[in-house]
């Protein structure tokens, strides 16, 4: 067993090299060009959106690249949650941010900011039939209003003390990973009204023009700006030294033409369900979104799977030591607490904890592997665990007596047994984990449900890309249920003999 053992962990550490290899650097190199890694969040158009290749666009973006040509250094964009980028910010996984981030006292404690590179105006947006009803922002009080996490517009319209306008305790506001969400839950009644920057509010606007309008509130005006990690004065330097060089050539206005002046949208009229479909998905290449969503989910789950087994497995084996010493071991005792604190605490949680803390929000394909593997582990230890103690006590007394080793009894007589016993047990926590993985778009992975999401932020349809999303979703389920059923089917033939 100590052999088994040891040749166990060998494969489990190997695989973790492997799939370390694939996402850790190697040794660098000295390069002639910095790279500066900039974090925003790709869903407050026009400033930021996902394009029709599936990649970080806007407003935000072509200024920090002119930044970064007139600088000589080049940007790489990581999309994440909005409430994640300060914190990025001050772990150090990234050294800008630029996502229409307003300058604020509470941030600057936390953030250096450059320069101001835009004013904006808050806005209300209302169904027209309620254009005469609100008119200002104080007649929000004791209304339903959604806002987007974390933004001005949240800290705007929350009552309390410390704001003179929305004083009314009866007040709801609803919050929102994204404009879109408000917009889409403002035109099917979810609320009365969302308060949003005015660009984004125009945005939504131009593309909901037979239901929505949107009035400006002078209440609060902002200066948008680039924070960089507290400290970081090089940087800042640069940043702002680049913001005033396209300012001073003119590259700043042309890009203020071609993204906010000039930034037309079609308005969305009514079409029937099959144009609705091509528009959806091919028109905006969804389904090239979606693809590579499903690639990146299968990725996911099949790496997370193999490590949950192998885990799983030796830490089956610890909680055995317990049955063949008749007394809890220090084996078993690591293994139970490790399996009751990963069964007794939210995959949401562990996943945040993994990217966000032990990876300081990088690597985060990698960061997802792990957490749902070690999750998926801490379950496949008691199937595995369950199936082993399934078998008859006998079968290792007569083995034994056959002069095998409880090593070689365990790998030759108990294990084969024990697989057709856990085998429904593992396919349905597979099945489950692939489930689960839908919820790594919280650190910025595009897997098949965030797809959806992007596509949804696109066209403003909720309805056809959750539809198209659970049911590539099903078919995979059925897929893998058929595979399950066509491997019990073999492992049950050898009964029949």
């Amino acid at each position: 067993m100590k052999k088994g053992t040891r040749r166990v962990l060998a494969m489990c550490l190997a695989c973790l090299l492997v799939i370390g290899g694939m996402f850790f650097p190697v040794a660098k190199t000295a390069q002639a060009v910095d790279v500066v890694n900039v974090g925003t969040n790709a869903e407050f158009p026009p400033f930021e959106y996902i394009n029709d290749d599936g990649e970080p666009d806007g407003f935000d973006m072509a200024i920090i690249k002119a930044i970064g040509e007139v600088e000589g250094f080049d940007v790489k964009i990581t999309n994440m949650e909005f409430k994640s980028l300060v914190a990025s910010l001050a772990t150090g996984s990234l050294d800008a941010v630029i996502a229409g981030m307003t300058v604020t006292d509470e941030r600057k404690q936390s953030v250096d900011f450059s320069d101001s590179y835009y004013t904006a105006v808050q806005c209300i947006v209302i169904r027209k039939e309620d254009a005469d009803e609100i008119t200002c922002l104080a007649d929000l009080n004791g209304k339903k209003i959604a806002v987007q996490e974390g933004t001005t517009g949240d800290i705007l319209c929350t009552p309390g003390e410390d704001n003179d306008v929305i004083t009314d305790e009866n007040t709801t506001v609803q919050r929102f990973k994204k404009g879109t969400d408000a917009i889409v839950t403002l035109n099917n009644g979810g609320v009365d009204a969302v308060v949003i920057d005015q660009n984004p509010a125009e945005n939504f606007v131009a593309n909901n023009a037979d239901t929505l309008t949107l009035m400006e509130d002078d209440t609060s005006t902002e200066e948008y700006a680039i924070a960089v990690q507290k400290g970081n004065t090089e940087l800042l330097e640069k940043i702002n030294e680049g913001l005033a060089k396209i300012k001073e050539d003119g590259t700043f206005d042309k890009l203020v033409e071609e993204y906010i002046n000039d930034n037309a949208t079609e308005e969305t009229t009514e079409k029937g369900f099959f144009a609705n479909l091509k528009y959806v998905f091919v028109d905006t290449n969804g389904y090239q979104l979606m693809l590579k969503g499903l690639g990146v989910t299968i990725g996911i789950s099949v790496c997370a799977g193999i490590l949950g087994v192998i885990l799983g497995f030796i830490l089956a084996l610890m909680k055995l030591t317990e049955t063949r010493k008749k007394r809890k071991t220090v084996l078993s005792r690591i293994a139970g607490i490790y399996i009751d604190i990963i069964r007794g605490t939210p995959s949401m949680v562990q996943l945040l904890i993994m990217f966000m803390v032990i990876f300081r929000s990088r690597y985060a394909v990698l960061a997802a592997i792990l957490s749902f593997g070690i999750n998926s582990a801490a379950y496949v230890a008691e199937n595995i665990r369950a199936g082993i103690l399934a078998v008859d006590v006998g079968q290792m007394e007569g083995g034994r007596s056959l002069g095998f080793t409880y090593g070689e009894t365990m790998r030759y007589i108990i294990m084969p047994q024990a697989i057709k016993n856990v085998i429904p047990a593992l396919g349905n926590e597979m099945i489950t984990l692939v489930k689960e993985t839908s919820i790594v778009g919280y650190v910025a992975i595009v897997d098949l449900t965030k797809a959806g999401d992007f596509i949804v932020s696109r066209t403003y349809q909720a309805f056809l890309p959750l539809i198209a999303v659970a049911i590539v979703y099903y078919i995979l389920i059925k897929i893998m249920t058929w595979a399950l059923a066509v491997i019990e089917r073999r492992l049950r033939q050898s009964d029949n003999r």
